[in-house]
């Protein structure tokens, strides 16, 4: 019976591998069925002009950590124009459909998209902080002028 069990476990091992390694998440939004998927690889790499501001944002705020939840919505919020378009992109809708949501149908929208993307940004600014910390660090200390002596002089 156990081992029954363990097999069925083991069929179904993989089931959810999808989601994981391409999420997407589905909620009714201002009475419309909107699916917020993560961005293609290309796609991703066409939208970092767009998303600079975001990323270079959230590298600042990171110190040897994630920032805080408040931080993260407060450079969303300072890029506002920037996100609306992001969020637009991965909803697949209309920026002006995104401009005219309720404050609660908005929220929605972004809570659900952070949700989704939030991870490639976070990923991207992390790289970057890193990248520039190795770009400042030296492996070994300097090493001091070597020592010379004086040449003798010649008493005459």
């Amino acid at each position: 019976m156990a081992k029954k069990r363990e097999q069925r476990k083991a069929a179904g091992a993989g089931n959810d591998d999808l989601p994981v390694l391409h999420p997407e998440r589905t909620a009714i939004i201002a009475g419309r069925k909107i699916t917020v998927r993560e961005y293609g690889f290309v796609e991703g790499l066409r939208l970092l002009p767009l998303a600079e501001p975001i990323i270079a944002g959230l590298k600042g705020g990171m110190g040897s950590s994630v920032p805080a939840f408040e931080s993260i919505m407060g450079i969303i919020a300072k890029h506002a124009d920037v996100a609306v378009q992001l969020m637009a992109a991965a909803a697949d809708v209309e920026v002006e459909w995104i401009e005219s949501l309720s404050q609660d149908d908005g929220q929605l929208l972004l809570m659900v998209w952070w949700s989704v993307n939030g991870p490639f940004y976070l990923r991207t600014a992390a790289t970057r902080a890193v990248v520039a910390a190795r770009a400042g660090a030296t492996s070994t200390p300097p090493s001091s002028a070597p020592a010379m002596e004086a040449p003798p002089t010649s008493a005459g």
